[in-house]
């Protein structure tokens, strides 16, 4: 119950009115001093804050894409792989794919014959020989690599079939190995004169020499 108030002297004579009653507080309102409306919130302190909906980050740049992949070798920006390309010869001994020509492009040693399988494992495949001395053996090495399964025949050079341009003529020598390298059955002890048709043995591995260049035909002439 609100208190009534006291009237003085003179409000009772009715020389003047009485004072109207103070209302009381409202309820939550606190007392003391007001703070302007101009006047910034006192910071809190020791107290938990909490996120709310900022228009103004609503408005914020996206944040920038992220930088692309980087290409992988040997594939396009698309990320397909690149075709390749190479030149082939007739055997290891024809081919030169690191060493480029004036132009660019992968030079090609021109054949000058070849070895054809024509017994024992690999029958039917053919090596390809170049100019100069060409190792037939089963390692990679090898101007002409014979590796088609005979483990009689040596990873390194188990003979060698020669070809010289100057005297248009192909030789075959041993290559110092024990098992023997046979030239029409017969044993190549020295190096011998190679003519077109003739049949060379290594171990279980019969060849069969097929000769482009000659007396009738070099490169040179090309």
């Amino acid at each position: 119950m609100a208190k009534k108030p006291i009237l003085t002297d003179d409000e009772l004579d009715g020389g003047l009115p009485p004072r109207a009653a103070t209302p009381p507080p409202l309820p939550g309102a606190s007392s003391g001093a007001t703070r302007p409306l101009d006047a910034p919130a006192a910071e809190t302190t020791g107290s938990a804050t909490r996120m709310v909906n900022d228009p103004a980050a609503d408005d914020a740049a996206p944040p920038p894409p992220p930088p692309p992949a980087a290409q992988q070798q040997g594939r396009d920006a698309s990320g397909h792989a690149r075709p390749k390309t190479r030149i082939h010869g007739y055997g290891n001994a024809a081919r030169a794919d690191d060493a480029p020509s004036e132009e660019g492009a992968p030079m090609v040693q021109p054949v000058v014959g070849w070895l054809v399988v024509t017994s024992g494992p690999g029958r039917g495949a053919a090596v390809g020989l170049s100019a100069g001395m060409n190792g037939v053996g089963r390692g990679p090495e090898n101007s002409a690599q014979v590796d088609f399964g005979d483990d009689t025949i040596s990873r390194e050079a188990h003979a060698f079939v020669t070809y010289d341009n100057e005297t248009r003529l192909f030789h075959l020598s041993h290559g110092g190995k024990t098992n023997l390298v046979r030239l029409n059955n017969a044993p190549v002890l020295a190096v011998e004169t190679l003519s077109h048709g003739d049949t060379i043995r290594i171990g279980a591995t019969g060849l069969r020499f097929v000769a482009l260049c000659g007396p009738d035909f070099d490169w040179a002439d090309a």
